[in-house]
């Protein structure tokens, strides 16, 4: 084999990506929360979460997304309780969950403790509505006045959850497990964005000669 072999020809290695777009970083690059980011996208963060045009459309969003949330679990919590004749105060803490959902995806994902009230607000009260919209539905006023039936509907959402914990300190503890849920899901969110950093060159390795091989090796004699 007189062939010589040669390492001169080295692949490089992929240049980096941003993390968002997956286009290749060129020369230099951002991070954001533990993230690679490429100048575009680095200041399409920057915009989503410094701009403050837009705030009403955010918050009425939120409510409206939230309010929605609040409807599903409500829905569900009503027919427990008003079917199964069971307080299933586990449920609460899906209505947290659903509402503090709909106000994060509602307020892009901000957070912030206005966000936080409003979530738990919407959940307070939807759970005061279930547990009311229950005892009107299985008593004798859904067969009387419809305005009778609404105002206490509306009295027991800012009262229900009160009388439901006074009746029971395991549901109270559930509700405020609920509650709360709702609140750390809209918390603020902080963005800090570093950069530009420069990419480091990407070294390539010197060329290896290896000698080459005898075609014709000579081994020793042995004894």
């Amino acid at each position: 084999m007189d062939t010589e072999l040669q390492f001169d020809q080295v692949q490089q290695p992929a240049p980096a990506a941003c993390s968002t777009c997956q286009s290749a970083l060129r020369g230099s690059y951002f991070q954001a929360g533990g993230h690679i980011l490429c100048e575009s996208c680095a200041a399409n963060v920057r915009n989503a979460f410094q701009d403050k045009s837009g705030g009403f459309g955010r918050v009425m969003k939120a409510i409206g997304l939230g309010i929605g949330g609040g409807l599903a679990g409500g829905a569900v919590y009503t027919a427990v309780l008003a079917l199964a004749q069971i307080n299933a105060a586990l449920i609460t803490i899906l209505i947290g969950w659903l509402v503090g959902k709909g106000v994060s995806k509602g307020c892009g994902g901000r957070g912030g403790v206005g966000y936080q009230i409003l979530a738990v607000l919407i959940t307070y009260l939807t759970i005061g509505l279930s547990v009311t919209l229950s005892e009107v539905l299985t008593s004798d006023v859904a067969h009387g006045s419809i305005l009778e039936a609404v105002f206490i509907c509306i009295v027991g959402a800012f009262f229900g959850p009160v009388l439901m914990g006074m009746s029971s300190i395991l549901g109270a503890v559930i509700t405020f497990f609920g509650l709360l849920r709702s609140w750390q899901l809209n918390k603020a969110v902080q963005i800090q964005i570093t950069g530009p950093h420069a990419l480091a060159p990407v070294a390539t390795p010197a060329a290896v000669n290896v000698p080459p091989l005898d075609s014709n090796p000579v081994y020793p004699q042995s004894a």
